[in-house]
């Protein structure tokens, strides 16, 4: 499995959401002007999700038509493909699902009663 960051790893969830809506597959989706495919890069230790976008063609054959970029923090910078739209729709539901699951809840302390033996 391709590892990243959290917030990456849940934006890439989203576009392979979007997929799997789209072409019932975990990489192909229907864009504005055709279809496309992505494919996954090298690992980045910095957390970074990046790889390559291929437009599908008629005839079933593909060509590089671009290239994808996810930040460890969750930001797409660049998905050929997609629009910004949806980079957008992708990311908020990216953050709030690791707000949901990731943050810690907040604590409410009661307040307790200092007791002095007499």
């Amino acid at each position: 499995m391709y590892k990243c960051s959290v917030k990456a790893q849940l934006v890439m969830d989203q576009v392979r959401s979007r997929c799997q809506s789209d072409t019932q597959t975990n990489n192909k989706w229907t864009g504005r002007s055709g279809n496309y495919m992505y494919i996954m890069g090298r690992e980045n230790a910095d957390g970074k999700a990046t790889g390559v976008v291929h437009k599908i063609a008629d005839d079933g054959s593909h060509k590089l038509c671009g290239s994808f970029k996810i930040m460890s923090d969750g930001i797409i910078t660049r998905f050929t493909g997609l629009s910004k739209a949806d980079w957008n729709n992708f990311m908020n539901s990216a953050e709030a699902e690791y707000k949901s699951k990731y943050s810690e809840p907040a604590t409410t302390e009661q307040a307790t009663e200092d007791k002095v033996a007499v």
